[in-house]
């Protein structure tokens, strides 16, 4: 039982351990020129590329073996991801490998492929560049002879002949697997003095190669962020050169202020909302351009570092002379943790304050001076928002002043109303009846429009009082009795202006029973045209 366990808890670590070095990026190694095998005395650069770019990365160098890195000779110097022999040696040939370093998580790279230097003291040597080459490419062969200038060169497949030329260079378009094989040349300097070169195996894959894009870092991506988009061919990126495409295949994107690709990394130094689409990239070598298939895409997606930068005033846009004013600036930011902020108060277009730590602009005692159109800016990572505009003005305390007169006038206004319509619901209105004259010879027949006042008073000849307190409220014509008529003097027969007022009964004593008559309301006349005024009941 004890056993088993232990089995399991081996094989847990040793699942752990693979899964961590599967996460690690991969390292892609290279050589300058592409051709491994060099004369004694020559240079050569071995360069180190890391997936998702060169930010924070140290290289660290090894030769025949994995275990001890190499360190910088002589001979050999280490300049960033480059690794350079200068007078290469005999000693130096050998199988070399690379991997990255930094401080930050992942801290290591996987272990770069193997590139092998081959350094010769022969006279003739064939370059072929790095193995293998893929179906279309363009192979070049090279017969490269040390210290003499030779007139003509000889290529030879699996030991038959092949060419003849006077360059030193054979080129093979869009190979195929039949183009496979060992290759050889000789180098002819004289009629009597010539050379032979070592055979080089040629290993020919079928199809296109795929490459394998990447992009760091892989999380959200904000507007002045830095991200690297890194291309790798399958076998070796020898010779290859990157071309890049955003939103379609088949144009290649340019190189701008905020963006370029160097070898296989396209880096976007500062993010732009513009920078947002589908990225793919592709590879291509030769001399008659042999290109790879397209990468599968990446999309790239930047959102926006602020979402809103607002400018408020307190305690309002409009305030007092001598008040004070406080003018905060407020910034929705999207990146979590935020980012440190730069506020800028500008007053019609002229900076009043600059801040990095408060967004807060205070004047302890507004003037004149202080009015005017201000704006705020907040700026971070390369990126600048403002806020919309706001008007600051003064009020002084004259304005005050005919406000509040204003406001008293409408009060009393509203009071004198509400009084008025008080005493009209309590007392009533005194109302003034305009009749016109009757000319002599209208007949009695024709009753003139006359008045009915509701109420109750006291007929002609009957002293008899009664205690009611009448209020007239409604005059209208009466049709069935005869109209009133006020005149100068009994006889005259013509009208003359009347008022009507209320008529209180007061001190009424019960009086005998009083005849029936026909008029049901009694019409009490004030004469206006002399200081006597007489009453007349209805005639008849």
């Amino acid at each position: 039982m004890q056993a088993c366990e232990l089995a399991f808890l081996i094989l847990l670590t040793v699942v752990s351990c693979s899964r961590q070095y599967e996460e690690l990026p991969q390292t892609t190694l290279t050589l300058e020129p592409p051709f491994p095998e060099i004369f004694t005395g020559e240079t050569v650069t071995l360069r180190c590329g890391v997936e998702g770019g060169s930010t924070g990365w140290k290289y660290l160098w090894y030769k025949d073996s994995e275990d001890t890195p190499g360190l910088q000779t002589a001979g050999c110097s280490i300049t960033g991801d480059s690794y350079t022999i200068t007078a290469a040696a005999v000693s130096d040939q050998g199988q070399y490998f690379c991997r990255g370093q930094r401080k930050s998580r992942p801290s290591f790279s996987q272990l770069s492929n193997p590139v092998t230097v081959t350094v010769s003291d022969q006279w003739v040597i064939l370059q072929t560049p790095p193995q293998p080459v893929f179906e279309g490419d363009t192979l070049t062969l090279r017969c490269h002879v040390w210290g003499y200038t030779a007139t003509r060169f000889v290529f030879y497949k699996d030991n038959k002949w092949l060419q003849s030329q006077a360059d030193t260079e054979l080129s093979v378009d869009r190979v195929s697997k039949n183009d496979e094989g060992s290759y050889r040349c000789t180098a002819r300097w004289s009629s009597t003095y010539s050379g032979d070169s070592a055979e080089v195996r040629v290993s020919v894959r079928e199809g296109r190669p795929k490459p394998a894009l990447t992009r760091e870092p892989a999380g959200k991506l904000f507007e002045g962020d830095t991200v690297t988009l890194s291309c790798v061919v399958e076998g070796g990126s020898g010779g290859w050169r990157y071309l890049w495409y955003k939103d379609r295949q088949g144009a290649p994107v340019y190189q701008t202020d905020s963006s370029s690709g160097t070898g296989a990394r396209y880096t976007i130094s500062a993010a732009a909302l513009s920078h947002s689409g589908e990225y793919w990239c592709g590879a291509g070598r030769g001399r008659n351009t042999s290109y790879s298939q397209y990468s599968d895409p990446i999309w790239v997606n930047v959102t926006a570092l602020f979402s809103r930068v607002t400018l408020t005033a307190s305690p309002g846009a409009t305030v007092k002379e001598g008040e004070a004013l406080n003018l905060t600036c407020e910034a929705a930011v999207n990146k979590t943790p935020r980012p440190q902020l730069h506020y800028i108060i500008v007053r019609d277009g002229e900076p009043v304050t600059k801040s990095t730590d408060s967004a807060l602009y205070s004047i302890a005692s507004t003037e004149k001076s202080h009015t005017g159109s201000y704006t705020c800016a907040v700026e971070s990572q390369g990126v600048k928002k403002s806020s919309q505009e706001l008007h600051i003005e003064l009020q002084n305390s004259w304005s005050w002043i005919i406000a509040a007169l204003s406001v008293s006038l409408v009060l009393i206004v509203i009071a004198f109303t509400l009084l008025l319509f008080y005493r009209y619901k309590t007392k009533g209105f005194l109302f003034i009846a305009a009749k016109s004259r009757r000319p002599a010879d209208q007949t009695p027949a024709q009753p003139s429009r006359g008045t009915e006042l509701s109420g109750l008073g006291q007929e002609p000849g009957n002293s008899t009082t009664f205690n009611i307190e009448s209020v007239y409220a409604e005059v209208k014509p009466n049709e069935q009795n005869k109209a009133v008529h006020v005149t100068d003097t009994p006889s005259t027969s013509s009208g003359d202006e009347i008022l009507y007022s209320v008529i209180d009964l007061k001190n009424a004593k019960p009086a005998k029973p009083r005849p029936k008559h026909d008029c049901d309301v009694l019409y009490s006349a004030v004469l206006v045209k002399t200081p006597e005024v007489k009453e007349e009941g209805p005639q008849g």
